[in-house]
């Protein structure tokens, strides 16, 4: 599995040559640069370790941010270093996993850690370093796919640490191809909605009322709304377009059935982004004091809105790939692998059982990491695709 350049593994380890408690020096630039950070960089992860932080300002801030915020923590004990021992219990006091220890080979192992997993390396040895570089790999990628804890301090105590919610700005895509049939890809899609190109359909999450969501709003719907509207040189809305549309094909009802789709065009879109059309797919209901909530069939609403691309009427319109959010998995929403996993279960099985639909690609968006990693999981999970 490739993690994609947002992700981070923090390196916890002594610099240049030190000394182990038995006085054999050791190279620890070697032991980072030759063993753990070609281990993490195979798989696609940013390893930095604290010398390599190029921002300005207090140095332990910069430290205490990337331990706190990488996804992975290696942490090499071998010189038994009062300042490794300090980093690693802050990482264990604020992350539940995933951090790894490692250990020259002889290292005394201090009794306050006894029982962990260490890992071992013998610098002198070419086939110990090889399978090092294995474990580590191997440890990172469990650890990422079952998020098992790992940290003594969550162990034994329900510390409630906020999870910050970490957005991936940079647009990378991870295909897998289903095994049926090559041409059909299941994408995932990283960053900002707003910096995409060339997806023929827009997928916009939206309300049994089929009432887009006002411009500044935090949603797809918003951002569709605006993007698609005429504006003038000052960027002010000048024609609603898209709303107006679905406002005409309204026509005097007020609200739809959950899962339906009303198709639109994509206003300002298909010039600015090469959007030709916007699926509209009733996802939530609205309720009075509660606010929004999913439908209780978010496959129908993947389903529905990969049938509709197959009728008449838009069989010219040559619409070969479309763009999921995750619907139903916003905040407060529920579980987040549950509901994308319905997802995309969905799309594989339409594209299973309908092998000729125009459909060739269909991209979910992942905008956090945790998102990337929910859904990365589950599609390496299911035997029906593989990694493209």
């Amino acid at each position: 599995m490739m993690y994609g350049s947002q992700t981070e593994c923090f390196v916890i380890m002594p610099f240049g040559k030190k000394e182990n408690i038995d006085g054999e020096v050791i190279d620890f630039d070697e032991i980072y640069h030759f063993l753990i950070k070609p281990a993490v960089e195979t798989l696609s992860i940013k390893c930095i370790r604290c010398d390599e932080i190029a921002e300005a300002g207090w140095i332990h801030s910069k430290m205490f941010k990337h331990i706190y915020e990488s996804e992975i923590a290696v942490v090499d004990i071998t010189s038994l270093n009062p300042n490794v021992f300090y980093e690693l219990g802050i990482r264990h006091a604020l992350v539940k996993a995933v951090t790894i220890l490692i250990r020259k080979k002889g290292t005394m192992m201090p009794f306050n850690i006894q029982g962990f997993q260490i890992i071992e390396y013998d610098p002198k040895s070419l086939s110990s370093i090889t399978e090092t570089k294995e474990k580590i790999i191997a440890l990172i990628q469990n650890g990422i796919k079952l998020r098992k804890n790992d940290s003594p301090v969550h162990e034994v105590l329900d510390v409630k640490i906020g999870d910050e919610v970490k957005f991936i700005n940079k647009t990378e895509i991870f295909s897998y191809k289903l095994c049926m049939s090559h041409q059909k890809k299941i994408c995932l899609v990283t960053g900002d909605i707003q910096s995409l190109r060339g997806i023929d359909v827009w997928v916009n999450s939206e309300n049994t009322n089929m009432q887009m969501a006002r411009y500044h709003d935090r949603s797809i719907s918003s951002i569709i709304r605006y993007l698609g509207a005429k504006k003038s040189k000052a960027k002010q809305v000048i024609e609603d377009t898209i709303a107006n549309e679905i406002l005409d094909l309204m026509d005097k009802d007020t609200y739809v059935h959950p899962t339906t789709v009303l198709v639109t065009g994509a206003g300002e879109l298909e010039r600015t982004h090469l959007v030709k059309k916007i699926f509209h797919v009733a996802s939530v209901i609205g309720q009075v004091g509660k606010g929004y909530t999913p439908v209780s069939d978010l496959g129908m609403c993947v389903r529905n809105a990969l049938s509709e691309v197959d009728q008449p009427d838009l069989q010219d319109c040559k619409l070969r790939s479309i763009l999921f959010p995750l619907m139903g998995t916003g905040s407060g929403s529920g579980n987040l692998e549950e509901k994308a996993k319905e997802l995309i279960d969905a799309a594989i099985d339409y594209l299973k059982e309908n092998s000729q639909s125009n459909f060739e690609e269909v991209y979910f968006l992942t905008s956090t990491i945790k998102e990337l990693q929910v859904c990365q999981h589950i599609l390496e999970e299911n035997s029906e695709v593989l990694p493209a």
